[in-house]
């Protein structure tokens, strides 16, 4: 059988895929973190309850109603503590899947 790849070739692609590997694991540790961030955000939210109230008296922006703060301001929370979490694997993840090995041709 002939064998067409170019010597050492095998090593990069297992090298690289235990590499992904690795970050695909360490994006799914990072995505359960932003779903324990959840009650994180949510009482971090409600300290800011006071801010909350003055942003609504200065712009007129809904954020304070009898029950609480308003869902956007648990969102304007969470969404920042979340992208923390998660963007740093993801652009991790990204360079590898697009850095092509030195000396191979692209097909």
């Amino acid at each position: 059988m002939l064998h067409t790849s170019a010597p050492g070739s095998e090593a990069t692609s297992v090298g690289a895929y235990k590499g992904t590997k690795a970050l695909l694991l360490q994006l799914a540790v990072r995505l359960g973190l932003a779903g324990a961030a959840l009650p994180v955000a949510l009482s971090v939210t409600l300290m800011l309850y006071p801010v909350w109230s003055w942003l609504e008296r200065t712009t007129g922006i809904e954020s304070v109603g009898h029950s609480g703060p308003a869902s956007w301001c648990y969102m304007a929370v969470w969404v920042p503590m979340a992208a923390a979490l998660l963007l740093p694997p993801l652009w991790r993840l990204a360079k590898a899947l697009l850095h092509k090995p030195d000396g191979h041709a692209d097909t």
